[in-house]
């Protein structure tokens, strides 16, 4: 099931739903040796991709390399800026998507509770 697609990236939840699937196609002359770049996330990691996505470049890149098993194409896929753009909008898609989809859940972290008025 695709939860997310842009103009080089798509996400796809896995068969066991238990992980996203991320690939690239579609890319510009210049980047097309990315072609074959795929990743697969764990959902339990989802909270930090979506994080370090938006704030940090480099800690992002961290994540990924963790997860890729092309490491050596990490670098260049987050230091593309139209790469990196298309890929922050398709992950806060797939972000809601998940979610309607009952996969993720939006929760506080631990620890955190509401304070009572």
């Amino acid at each position: 099931m695709t939860v997310g697609q842009g103009r080089y990236w798509r996400i796809a939840l896995s068969r066991k739903r238990d992980a996203a699937l991320f690939s690239v196609g579609g890319l510009p002359d210049d980047l097309e040796e990315l072609e074959t770049f795929k990743l697969e996330v764990p959902l339990r990691r989802w909270n930090a991709v979506i994080k370090y996505a938006e704030a940090d470049r480099k800690l992002l890149g961290g994540i990924l390399l963790d997860l890729a098993p092309a490491k050596e194409q990490v670098a260049r896929v987050v230091a593309c800026d139209r790469l990196l753009a298309d890929l922050q909008r398709v992950l806060r898609d797939a972000s809601v998507s998940l979610v309607e989809a009952g996969v993720l859940v939006i929760a506080p972290p631990d620890g955190e509770t509401k304070e009572e008025s």
